[in-house]
């Protein structure tokens, strides 16, 4: 398939840094739960300063990268940074099996210029490596994704502008959510949950409520001039409706993750794909 007419090369890179780094900055900063970081904080500065924005130049980009592959060096020559748990014990949390379930705004939803919304939870399975993970321990989390998550139109998540987390380092657990209440939250956390069996432990859960949402995260948000013209700036926390698309395992040792189960027609490679839902 040729490439569009407006492709553009920067751009397109730019964009695939965006979506395959930024979630390995947030890992290894997970003990940060908000998307808002105090950057007074040594370690929420690090992590603002690692995180690639969408309006960055390739030469802020490329200094984004070096900061963090410099922090990540730095820690493996140090074992134990101040503050931090164990080095050995996040190293050990990295290499186990990631799950990821991957959510998508319906297109007929989908506000007049803007994309659509998306939204994705991952965790790690602490009890496989990637020696260990078979083919029908595989297939049976897909079928429990399907059950949980599949079935009829697939799961709505209702985005919104509460975060609340759920933090069980020890479980493979370190989950931030966008949603429109506690309750369903909740009710988020113990589908997650239930896909290892797991009862959710509400000591681990945190509600972090911001001062005034509808300023700093406005519905509609306000415009700048870059480059010449006025553009609207990206949404932060918006409202809405993403609904389930499909779910991956990312094990280590393989350059690209194994589908688990599909519902979007996308990936005939799922061990339960589509058209077998």
């Amino acid at each position: 398939m040729p490439l569009p007419n407006n492709f553009s090369p920067a751009e397109h890179l730019q964009d695939t840094i965006r979506r395959t780094y930024n979630p390995e900055v947030r890992e290894w900063f997970s003990d940060i739960t908000t998307d808002d970081p105090d950057i007074n904080t040594p370690r929420a500065s690090l992590r603002t300063a690692c995180t690639h924005a969408e309006m960055d130049t390739m030469d802020m980009t490329l200094s984004r990268m070096l900061l963090f592959d410099m922090l990540i060096k730095q820690r493996w020559n140090q074992g134990i940074v101040s503050g931090d748990r164990d080095l050995n014990y996040r190293v050990l949390r990295r290499t186990r099996p990631q799950v990821t379930l991957y959510f998508l705004e319906d297109l007929e939803d989908v506000e007049p210029g803007y994309d659509p919304v998306s939204g994705e939870i991952s965790f790690r399975l602490m009890t496989q490596t990637s020696t260990t993970f078979s083919n029908s321990e595989a297939l049976a989390l897909a079928n429990k994704i399907k059950t949980e998550f599949g079935t009829g139109q697939g799961f709505v998540w209702r985005k919104g502008k509460e975060l609340c987390s759920y933090t069980d380092w020890d479980k493979g657990y370190q989950l931030q959510l966008l949603v429109r209440s506690e309750a369903e939250a909740r009710t988020l956390i113990g589908k997650v949950l239930d896909l290892q069996s797991h009862t959710p432990d509400w000591e681990f859960f945190n509600r972090i409520e911001n001062g005034s949402p509808s300023e700093a995260f406005p519905t509609i948000p306000p415009r700048e001039t870059i480059l010449g013209k006025s553009r609207r700036l990206p949404r932060r926390r918006p409202i809405a409706e993403v609904r389930f698309q499909y779910a991956t395992v990312k094990l280590a040792g393989l350059a690209k993750p194994v589908y688990l189960f599909d519902r979007s027609g996308r990936y005939d490679s799922a061990l339960v794909p589509s058209y077998r839902t």
